[in-house]
């Protein structure tokens, strides 16, 4: 049986809330690469998606998507994969894609990124 008084507040561990912000990442972007997602009847799941990033900035969270960036070996990611690309000059490198976000706290890393990387292999260097 629950209590008779609601608390004001609940105590809750910090991996839980990586957990929900990793979540509402993958929320935001599996309704971003739906079509027609801008349409009114996607409208209630986009504010409800600004309602969680209200709340995250609050906390002073934040869930950062790599995709796109230059690689570097001294990024808090994890490189799940690694994928040849012949149209990136030798030697260059670029995150492909995101799997998993990174989450920080106070611009701490609490959890590095899971992506996937592009190699250049293709002619001279940039």
């Amino acid at each position: 049986m629950p209590p008779d008084n609601i608390p004001e507040s609940l105590s809750v561990p910090l991996s839980s809330l990586v957990n929900l912000a990793i979540e509402y990442w993958r929320l935001a972007t599996w309704l971003a690469a739906i079509p027609g997602s801008n349409s009114s009847a996607a409208g209630p799941a986009r504010h409800a998606l600004r309602r969680f990033e209200e709340f995250f900035k609050s906390s002073d969270l934040e869930v950062r998507s790599m995709d796109g960036q230059p690689f570097d070996p001294g990024l808090a990611v994890r490189v799940i994969d690694a994928l040849e690309d012949a149209t990136l000059p030798d030697g260059r490198t670029v995150i492909a894609e995101t799997l998993s976000p990174m989450v920080l706290w106070h611009g701490r890393v609490l959890k590095p990124a899971e992506i996937v990387i592009r190699r250049g292999v293709g002619k001279g260097r940039a």
